[in-house]
């Protein structure tokens, strides 16, 4: 025994602990969110830095030179530099759209990450569930196996018809099946977490603790103003204006027209420099276009801002539902002692497979539904806790 002791000993050293919500979200990817972010603050600042002061875009040069011939006389080279300066002289959406793109910067940023979390808790609970279900279902078939020993005793003894043999036989196929299809679905859930972080590519334990639930009777209106407040729904409106800036601001660039002309020549002995203004006139209807570019993309920004707020409420209300349906829910029956009691049954011929299947069935599935049902509360509670989040410091 001393033996077998220190042969097993290494292994259980070696093994390694269940990995917990905390050691998957320290293995996070980059998200998606924040390359998004990245991309469309770069647009912004793009149109904020094209243009400086009074200018509304760099200066254009162009540089000319040719020979002068002259018959009789030796020939010459003539030079000229030309510049054209655009102006903006509308500088205020440009002023905002730099405003905006500071203090919407943090918010983005913090909402980006949430999400990221919540994403990574989802999924986290998702795969997690999946273990306990193929665990669930490996022992159900354990216990079908045993079960179907059991039916082959009393048959060949003659106490049970050969029909319950064989109903016992159909009912381990089907655990069989089930106990398949949960192993896939655990795959599944597997790929969708390492998809969010850098992790085995075989499922590995997990081992998750649930915080105190934060939803309670008495703190829902305070949850609602914390949800109102929250970094999530506050990205929304920032988002819109960061759009609504950028429409703003190409509209104002494409009805700049004016431009300051200066021109330098050299011909022959004689210098001259010249100073103008530039109006480049629309083509027709030109205007109007951009009017109406400009209010369409405002309108579309403020238009999917309020699909994403409506969205955004849809899941806050949805929690808190599910919260407030997981008060008072009864205490699941003990369905180990109840599949103790239909095994002692069975091998005292006291109940048949066919007896005794349909009640092991029922608990199996109580046992399921109080795990899905856990499940849900702990990923309700994960939302609400993500859309009552603030923006971070």
């Amino acid at each position: 025994m001393k033996m077998m002791l220190w042969l097993t000993l290494p292994c259980v050293l070696l093994a390694e602990p269940p990995l917990t919500l905390g050691d998957v979200l320290a293995k996070s990817k980059v998200p998606i969110q924040r390359l998004l972010i990245d991309s469309a603050l770069a647009d912004g600042q793009l149109l904020v830095n094209s243009s400086a002061g009074f200018l509304r875009e760099s200066p254009t040069i162009s540089i000319s030179a040719g020979p002068r011939m002259a018959q009789g006389a030796s020939s010459t080279t003539d030079q000229t530099i030309e510049m054209e300066v655009g102006l903006l002289l509308n500088r205020g959406p440009r002023k905002k759209l730099a405003s905006d793109i500071n203090s919407s910067a943090p918010i983005l940023y913090s909402a980006a990450d949430l999400e990221n979390r919540l994403a990574i808790h989802q999924a986290f609970l998702y795969a997690w569930l999946a273990e306990r279900v193929e665990a669930i279902r490996a022992e159900d078939h354990s216990i079908v196996s045993a079960w179907l020993e059991i039916a082959k005793a009393r048959s060949e003894s003659g106490a049970d018809p050969a029909f319950q043999l064989e109903l016992a036989k159909g009912e381990l196929l089907k655990s069989r099946m089930d106990l398949g299809e949960a192993k896939l679905a655990r795959v599944q859930a597997w790929a969708a977490l390492k998809a969010l972080a850098e992790l085995p590519n075989a499922p590995q334990p997990l081992d998750y603790s649930p915080q105190a639930l934060i939803y309670d009777p008495a703190n829902a209106q305070e949850l609602e103003a914390k949800y109102q407040n929250g970094a999530i729904r506050r990205s929304i409106i920032a988002k819109q204006g960061l759009e609504a800036g950028q429409a703003n601001v190409q509209a104002a660039l494409a009805n700049s027209r004016w431009s300051i002309a200066s021109s330098y020549s050299r011909e022959a002995i004689d210098r001259i420099a010249k100073i103008g203004i530039a109006y480049k006139f629309p083509n027709p209807k030109e205007a109007s276009a951009i009017k109406a570019n400009e209010r369409a993309r405002v309108e579309a920004s403020r238009r999917s801002a309020e699909m994403a707020m409506s969205e955004l409420d849809m899941r806050f209300r949805t929690a808190m539902q599910v919260m407030q349906s997981s008060q008072g829910y009864p205490v699941p029956p003990d369905a180990d002692a109840s599949l103790e009691a239909l095994t002692l049954r069975l091998r005292e011929g006291k109940d048949r497979p066919s007896e005794a299947n349909p009640i092991r069935r029922q608990f199996l599935e109580i046992r399921l539904a109080e795990l899905q049902r856990c499940c849900a509360l702990y990923l309700a509670d994960a939302e609400l806790r993500t859309l009552v989040a603030e923006n971070k410091k």
